[in-house]
């Protein structure tokens, strides 16, 4: 061991003294050279034949000192400075060349490594919170009709499971607070006692929810998020204690959660919860029954069980239930297991790889660019290379050689694609959906550096590794002979067509995705809503107070609110809804069982309809056309008889081969004390859950006969300018109600394009990930087509002194550029139809395996080589034969 660590320091030593090593071995085989000398002389020779015998037995001074330098030395690092001394020195040389390369290259890696925090931060981290991995999410029904679930349903499957320790529920708040000021929507949660415990997570200040406080009326205390309390409380610890108003009712704060609480996707309100109530159910509520599916459940698995078990013991569960209680679980009941994870990212996962897919094909194509440039380069030191291999340079020096200066060009690039994927990084936070939890929180950290790293490493290796193989395969006799130069080196030209080919085939694949997309996004985006959706205005109000317990107070503030509207000058129509069209993505729907008073069914097979309580004015403010019967009118909000008007899907599914005019129904069960709505009119389907989603059956009721008192939505069709129309509506709302919240003014245009901003994402930045997949295409055929001509340039002039014509020239080079655009096609189409298959859960109203976009990307790749070829082309039609032989 002593030994090791000596020699270990004095090789150290020797490193960082090599002059002085250096200057010792020079004086050491000199005093052996001299040694010898004079024992030669002693025998009888004369002073300069013994020194010249001296030399001739000491054989090869230099090869000499090389091997005493190796063992006194780190050898190998010694060779690798070398090498990158002599790599950079390479690549000041060549400035214009350089700077391509590591442009090219950085725009590759600096789009991986932009896509790669996103990967990471939606996908890969871990979830904020206790052993995430047992965090599973419930829903009721099947995979294609999962929805939310019910108290009661829950209290079921806790009463059965052996899988899941607990199970917490949640429901989206949007309580009102004044705090001193003009009253706001605060956001919110009302969860079950357990939530904070499913999910790991002790408060920061005072204590959790109790079981006790999760009960009917008892449940006004509340938890704050963190940055709730630094806004509203400036981080005082006194908070803890106090009481706030929310929707004019006293809330005792309890705690304060930990800053490191992430709600993530809990909510899809737009903001993250603010305030968490207790949910405050019990099975004597109305609101808790079996088939009232209004809430959100998430889970923990116990300790062995693996997600594969839970989920065949639920859907054991939900068969007994419906075998136990036929008249509230339909026979093919199931249950919905996801893992947290996927339950939020599901839709985003499929876009986030595929975009990450789409970063390593440009990646790619700018790796196969670089790498016919550096063959280039090769061709250009042939000479070099061969003087080197014939002064004693092995064939791994030499490769090991080409490779340091590949991977120091991709290091360069590596350091300019970190700053190009901090501003990609910055764009793509900017163009994301809100929607997506998770991309608004990225975060540079060491193993995103680390990934740029490797990859910036590996495109080195991989750029330089084609061209470092062919200069070790070099014919040195014949690199300084230099022969027929550019006659020979067909291999060589092989490569870099074959290298050609396969920038065009993932060129291809690469377009043939992003035009499926957009042919999706435009059939998507001009799908008929079922509405018209200009000029029309979207206002959310909330009525506070106990005042308005009272159904009827509700409906007279409503009523006079349209009243004052209607009079704002500009406006031409107004009407209110409780859940407005485009709006089911976003956590507006309102599901309820159709029942038809003369047809009795369990309540399992009841259909099922998205309800619309609306005022007279509603079909014509929103322009919904009526199809058969009539609209709502101001005698039948004022009458007593109680109407109804259903959509065409309606009709056509729930009274096939009937008149449903005249039927009478009522919405969310069957209550025989109450009157049943008689049907007077069929209105237009409309699309409730997003332009690319399929229309639902829907059924609308009258705000005066069936009131609700919860945040009601006005539609305002006029063209006056928002923000002072808004103003305007404020101000005749604040006159009925100064403590009326009112929020969210939008137009419908605005929230019709962010029904498809998720689309339009992926969308976009795959179009953009084509089109430079293109351009770097097409710069690789000039680049090989330029270095053809030039290398061709005397078999050119050759032809053209036996009598080629000009075309004969045009159609010569033309035709490389076609056959390696052809070669690449042929293996592009099945590489982009495997693709596509991977694509397909991303389209709408269009085929995997569209013909017309096929054919569209073939003909433009077929534009681009054409034009690539042209100019280099042109450049060989101007060669004069004279000059081309004398240069020969």
């Amino acid at each position: 061991m002593r030994t090791f660590f000596n020699q270990l320091w004095l090789r150290t030593k020797s490193l960082l003294n090599r002059e002085q090593l250096a200057r010792d071995l020079e004086d050491e085989f000199a005093h052996h050279l001299e040694m010898r000398a004079r024992r030669y002389n002693e025998a009888g020779m004369d002073a300069d034949e013994a020194r010249s015998a001296a030399k001739r037995k000491m054989g090869n001074v230099t090869y000499l000192k090389e091997l005493s330098r190796e063992r006194w030395t780190f050898a190998s690092l010694e060779n690798f400075l070398q090498d990158v001394r002599y790599g950079a020195r390479a690549l000041r040389k060549n400035p214009g060349p350089t700077a391509v390369a590591v442009l090219t290259l950085a725009l590759g890696v600096g789009a991986n490594t932009a896509l790669f925090s996103a990967v990471k931060g939606v996908l890969l981290n871990s979830l904020p919170y206790r052993q995430p991995e047992r965090l599973v999410s419930l829903q009721a029904g099947d995979a294609q009709t999962a929805t939310n679930v019910s108290y009661g349903e829950v209290e079921d499957w806790k009463a059965r499971t052996r899988s899941l320790c607990e199970i917490a529920l949640y429901r989206g708040w949007t309580p009102s607070s004044a705090s001193g000021g003009a009253p706001e929507i605060v956001h919110g949660l009302r969860v079950t006692h357990n939530f904070f415990d499913v999910l790991g997570t002790s408060p920061h200040l005072g204590r959790g929810l109790s079981r006790e406080e999760d009960a009917p009326g008892r449940w006004h205390v509340v938890l704050l998020s963190y940055p709730y309390w630094i806004r509203r409380f400036g981080g005082n610890t006194s908070a803890v204690g106090q009481t706030i108003l929310l929707d004019q009712v006293p809330f005792q704060i309890v705690g304060v959660l930990p800053r490191s609480f992430e709600p993530r996707s809990f909510t899809d309100a737009g903001s993250p919860p603010e305030v968490w109530a207790p949910l405050g159910y019990n099975l004597l509520l109305p609101a808790a029954c079996r088939t009232c599916q209004h809430l959100h459940a998430v889970a923990r698995l116990n300790e062995g069980v693996s997600f594969r078990q839970a989920r065949a013991e639920m859907n054991s569960i939900a068969s007994q239930l419906a075998q136990e209680f036929p008249k509230e679980y339909p026979p093919d009941a199931a249950i919905t297991l996801l893992p947290l994870r996927e339950s939020w990212y599901g839709q985003i996962k499929t876009a986030l790889w595929l975009l990450f897919g789409a970063t390593a094909f440009v990646l790619l194509i700018a790796c196969a660019n670089i790498a016919n440039l550096l063959l280039a380069q090769v061709a250009k030191k042939r000479r070099e290379v061969a003087v080197r291999a014939a002064l004693g340079a092995s064939r791994f020096r030499i490769v090991s050689q080409l490779l340091t200066e590949s991977v120091l060009l991709s290091l360069l690039a590596g350091a300019a694609g970190v700053l190009i994927a901090a501003w990609g990084t910055t764009l793509l936070v900017r163009w994301a959906p809100a929607d997506i939890a998770g991309l608004n929180e990225l975060r540079w950290d060491p193993e995103i550096l680390l990934f740029t790293m490797v990859v910036a490493t590996s495109t080195g290796i991989l750029i330089g590794f084609v061209p470092a193989m062919e200069s070790a395969r070099v014919d040195h006799r014949d690199a300084l002979q230099q022969f027929s130069r550019g006659v020979r080196g067909a291999a060589r030209g092989n490569v870099r067509n074959l290298l050609v080919s396969s920038q065009l085939c993932l060129a291809f694949a690469l377009t043939v995705a992003s035009g499926l997309l957009l042919k999706s996004f435009v059939r998507a985006w001009n799908v008929d809503p079922g509405f018209n959706v200009h000029n029309l205005l979207e206002l959310n109000f909330s009525l506070i107070g106990a005042k308005y317990e009272e159904d009827q107070t509700v409906v007279r503030a409503q009523t006079e609110i349209l009243d004052r509207i209607r009079r704002i000058p500009g406006v031409d129509s107004v009407a209110l809804v409780s859940t407005p069209p485009l709006a089911g993505r976003f956590g507006g729907l309102d599901q309820a069982g159709f029942v038809i008073q003369d047809r009795r069914v369990p309540d399992p097979a009841v259909p099922s309809v998205d309800r619309y309580i609306v005022s007279p004015s509603y079909f014509y403010t929103m322009e919904i056309p009526l199809l058969r019967g009539r609209s709502f009118t101001e005698a039948d909000a004022e009458g007593y008889n109680h109407v109804a008007i259903i959509s065409e899907m309606t009709a056509r599914q729930i009274f096939p081969g009937e008149d449903p005019l005249g039927k009478r129904i009522q919405l969310g069960g069957r209550h025989e004390d109450k009157p049943f709505a008689a049907i007077v009119g069929i209105a237009g389907d409309i699309h409730q859950y997003g332009l690319d989603a399929p229309k639902t059956p829907q059924a609308y009721l009258l705000y005066s006969q069936d009131p609700f008192n919860y945040a009601t939505v006005l539609a305002v069709r006029s063209s006056v300018a928002q923000a002072a129309l808004t103003r305007a509506i404020e101000e005749q709302i604040w006159a009925v109600d100064k403590n009326t919240v009112v929020f969210n003014p939008a137009w419908t245009t605005e929230i019709l394009a962010n029904s498809l901003a998720q689309r339009r994402f992926t969308m976009s930045l795959l179009a953009g990930f084509g089109a430079l997949a293109l351009l770097l295409a097409a710069v690789g055929i000039y680049g090989v087509m330029s270095y053809t001509v030039a290398q061709r340039t005397s078999e050119i002039g050759i032809r053209m002194a036996l009598g080629a014509q000009i075309r004969d020239v045009l159609r010569l080079v033309t035709r490389d550029g076609l056959l390696q655009a052809g070669f690449g096609l042929l293996a592009g189409l099945v590489g982009a139809a495997a693709l596509t298959r991977i694509l397909a859960s991303q389209l709408f109203d269009v085929s995997a395996l569209d013909p017309a976009t096929f054919a569209s990307v073939a003909l433009l790749l077929v534009a681009v080589a054409i034009a690539a070829s042209y100019i280099p082309a042109r450049r060989a039609m101007r060669v004069d034969p004279v000059v081309a032989l004398r240069h020969e």
